[in-house]
């Protein structure tokens, strides 16, 4: 099963991968790279989220199996009678059971899997949308206008806390600063 799913991540990558062929560095390499960390991480959530439903599942039918089975198929075996309680295994095994739970609850490794693979499926969608020129792509706008859309919706999606337009404007404003910076050392020169 996990062979499958480490198949399946591989892939994903490959094709993600393709996709991102028709972009210009380095929005190619941001995209490439935000892609090999979503799936690794959808991967890699997956993985941990069946593993905590097995061993959920495998320790809960041993509780099962400890309380149904005699204690004296257990006697051949020559254990002290303290292993041989099954009220300390219960307890054992319902503590680990309880450890699993735990971990998913803190990790939310479903949650998780589930957002990152809706996001890759969001990016996908954008990547194929943007080298078709599909939807918003379509519009008579020049090729620049074009990747400054992507970008922008790029990082929306990704869940970036500044906007494209933001970047520009505080550019323009340190650009506009370092001119008038310029233009009073030229007016102290003069004077």
């Amino acid at each position: 099963m996990f062979r499958q799913l480490e198949e399946n991540k591989q892939a994903e990558l490959s094709y993600c991968i393709e996709l991102t062929n028709n972009l210009e560095e380095p929005t190619k390499s941001l995209v490439q790279n935000t892609f090999q960390k979503n799936i690794t991480g959808m991967s890699k959530n997956e993985k941990n989220y069946y593993m905590t439903r097995i061993a959920e599942l495998i320790l809960s039918s041993i509780v099962i199996a400890v309380n149904i089975v005699p204690l004296e198929l257990f006697a051949a075996f020559k254990l002290p009678m303290i292993l041989l309680d099954a009220r300390i295994w219960t307890i054992l095994f319902c503590v680990c059971i309880l450890f699993c739970i735990a971990l998913d609850s803190l990790f939310q490794f479903r949650g998780t899997w589930q957002q990152q693979k809706e996001l890759v499926q969001e990016l996908k969608n954008e990547c194929l949308k943007y080298s078709y020129k599909l939807g918003a792509y379509a519009k008579n706008t020049d090729q620049m206008e074009r990747k400054v859309m992507f970008l922008q919706r790029f990082l929306e999606m990704t869940g970036e806390k500044y906007s494209l337009f933001e970047y520009h404007k505080t550019q323009e404003q340190k650009d506009e600063m370092k001119k008038q910076e310029l233009q009073e050392v030229e007016k102290q020169e003069v004077a």
